[in-house]
């Protein structure tokens, strides 16, 4: 009896509301269904040359009216109407949706709504208790296709706590089978074929994840913020928590994805609008930074990163002790003698590092390993020495503090027979000679880059090649060209590799654009600043108007990289011996010359020996490459 007479009291009590509320003119709500803090509220961007301006969430649970993803006037007067006669105290719109019911009350500040606890939203909200953001940027990992670019997210600061670690973030991803392999994840990831969802979770499983799993260094970027934009952030996370958006890895993805949500905190936030064909996160950094919202920044180095600087502060026999504590099963303290305290201290620590790297990044976990990493803090445990090792030095440059992500190509040059010019578009992203500085270390990450020459025939020249005149032409199309170059070590021990797909002239068939696939495996060392590699590679040709329609070839692919602040070159090796089908009987050594002007302009120089076999003089041919490049990244 009490339960219904507080039902039918709360009945009243809202239709007096409503009867009694000041009804907004439709001229207002015009108006106000086109503010731009409504709009992203609404998710309502245009991302895409060919996409229309409507809301970019794909759940109709997301909307009060049937025609709200295309008709934010709809929605606002669904919205309003909901919430006014709002009598479902356990269902009901003012506690579905507070970031909207917070903005909407500002601005019609003479119409009254019912009053509800919302206990489940306040238990929610009270829980995360947020004072402040802080922007996530974990560095660009290849192994991933996913994760290529690095990846952007928000942790939620509590008010209480001083442990960053039990803080919660904000995360959007998209759903993917777990059964789709590596092909199917790209296909799917490029054209929306992946539910992406907003994700609630402990910043310490997130840090794990990056930091130890996949070895991938971390930027914190805290963001200077008012108490009511976090407040109706967090509003509207609950909003979008469990609604789905379609995922696109260019476009619509993480990066993306955390800026429009930011757009709905606040009307002084108007980010996504600046990402049309794609959102790479370092750009996405680089317009927050722009706005002036980044108040400091902090760097977490990954486990891998924290293991190459312990290893370049030990000699090479404390360096062997840390490898045999934790691949025998000597007792610890036979291993230690003869060290002194803080020679223990260094080894002892390493070990358990590495012993923790095997056990998470190579999963290699056991019950030895678990009952070995005991021992191993024990010891360490006994020792008074703090800190044995110097403090890991913050990098000079951010990850977003690099040339910018798009680049064009102006080029000079002469082939060995003809003079050319020649204008290159790349959309993304960066290779070896690149300026260095925010990118990683021996890493390329090519996608549609493309080259048009023009040709200017020498006719004087001999059983020169085509074209016989004058013309332009595409000369090359490299939809993805990807290459991690990771040194290893006596601990760390990645594998490098490459792969490399598009359309290009082979040497031995220049008046042909042939489809190509090269892919190649192998190692990378270091020595002081150095790196070489050595890799086996493999590349396969397909045209109909070479010999035998296609051509299968392997050999080896040999390099030096020494890569600077300002300058870096290249010394690049590769014989291909045919195995199938053509004769191209190719073999290439390149030198490149880097030289930045300023972060976003550099001077390139290159110079490539070529042998092939030359179907118009039925011979092996030798020519020379000269070219003067000026690079401008955008």
């Amino acid at each position: 009896m009490i339960a219904r007479l507080f039902f039918f009291t709360s009945m009243l009590a809202a239709l007096s509301f409503t009867s009694s509320a000041s009804l907004p003119s439709e001229s207002q709500l015009k108006e106000l269904s086109q503010d731009s803090q409504w709009l992203h509220l609404l998710h309502y961007h245009q991302a895409g040359l060919f996409s229309s301006f409507e809301s970019q969430i794909d759940d109709p649970d997301f909307f009060l009216s049937p025609e709200g993803k295309t008709n934010p006037l709809a929605e606002l007067h669904a919205t309003i109407q909901a919430f006014k006669n709002n009598n479902n105290f356990h269902n009901n719109a003012i506690c579905r949706f507070p970031a909207r019911f917070a903005w909407i009350r500002s601005q019609l500040t003479d119409t009254r709504y019912p009053e509800l606890a919302c206990e489940e939203f306040t238990a929610w909200f009270n829980n995360i208790d947020a004072k402040g953001l802080t922007l996530i940027f974990p560095a660009a990992y290849l192994n991933s296709p996913s994760s290529m670019f690095g990846h952007t997210f928000i942790r939620l600061n509590r008010a209480s706590g001083s442990n960053a670690l039990l803080d919660y973030s904000v995360n959007f991803a998209a759903n993917a089978d777990p059964n789709d392999n590596e092909l199917v994840f790209s296909y799917k990831g490029l054209t929306g074929g992946y539910p992406g969802v907003y994700s609630i979770l402990p910043y310490y499983e997130k840090v794990k994840e990056y930091s130890y799993l996949e070895s991938r260094d971390v930027w914190e970027y805290t963001l200077s913020m008012t108490p009511e934009e976090v407040n109706q952030f967090v509003r509207h996370i609950w909003e979008v928590r469990n609604i789905r958006l379609d995922y696109f890895f260019f476009s619509e993805n993480c990066s993306y994805q955390i800026l429009t949500i930011l757009d709905a905190a606040s009307p002084r936030f108007d980010f996504a609008s600046q990402f049309h064909l794609s959102a790479k996160p370092a750009d996405t950094v680089r317009v927050i930074e722009q706005a002036g919202l980044i108040e400091q920044t902090e760097f977490r180095p990954s486990t891998q990163s924290s293991m190459n600087h312990m290893l370049n502060q030990l000699t090479p026999e404390l360096k062997d002790k840390a490898l045999d504590l934790v691949h025998t099963q000597i007792p610890v303290h036979t291993q230690l003698e003869n060290l002194d305290s803080q020679a223990q201290s260094q080894v002892l620590e390493l070990a358990y590092q590495y012993n923790r790297y095997l056990a998470v990044r190579k999963k290699q976990k056991s019950k030895s390993q678990s009952k070995r990493a005991i021992s191993l803090l024990s010891a360490r445990s006994k020792l008074s020495d703090k800190e044995v090792f110097a403090p890991y030095p913050s990098p000079e440059y951010r990850d977003d503090q690099g040339h910018r992500s798009h680049r064009l190509e102006s080029t000079i040059g002469h082939d060995g027979d003809n003079s050319y010019a020649q204008f290159g578009l790349r959309l993304a992203y960066h290779d070896r000679l690149d300026t260095a500085p925010g990118y990683v270390q021996g890493a390329k990450l090519e996608i549609f880059n493309a080259t048009l020459r023009h040709t200017f025939v020498n006719k004087d020249v001999t059983g020169a090649r085509l074209p016989q005149d004058d013309s332009t032409q595409l000369q090359a199309l490299h939809l993805i060209d990807i290459a991690s170059f990771s040194p290893r070590n006596d601990f760390i021990t990645p594998t490098s590799w490459r792969v490399s797909t598009g359309i290009k002239r082979p040497m031995s068939a220049p008046d042909e654009l042939s489809p190509y696939l090269s892919a190649g495996g192998g190692l990378s060392y270091m020595f002081n600043d150095q790196q070489f590699y050595a890799l086996l590679d493999g590349e396969i040709n397909l045209d109909n108007d070479i010999s035998k329609g296609y051509r299968l070839a392997t050999g080896p692919h040999l390099g030096w990289l020494s890569q600077h602040d300002k300058w870096s070159v290249n010394l690049d090796y590769s014989r291909f011996y045919d195995v199938a089908g053509a004769d191209f009987k190719e073999s290439k050594v390149t030198l490149g010359l880097s030289r930045s002007i300023s972060k976003n302009w550099q001077l390139r120089a290159t110079s490539i020996y070529n042998e092939f076999w030359s179907p118009l003089t039925d011979k092996k041919r030798y020519t020379q490459t000269k070219a003067l490049s000026l690079m401008y990244y955008y």
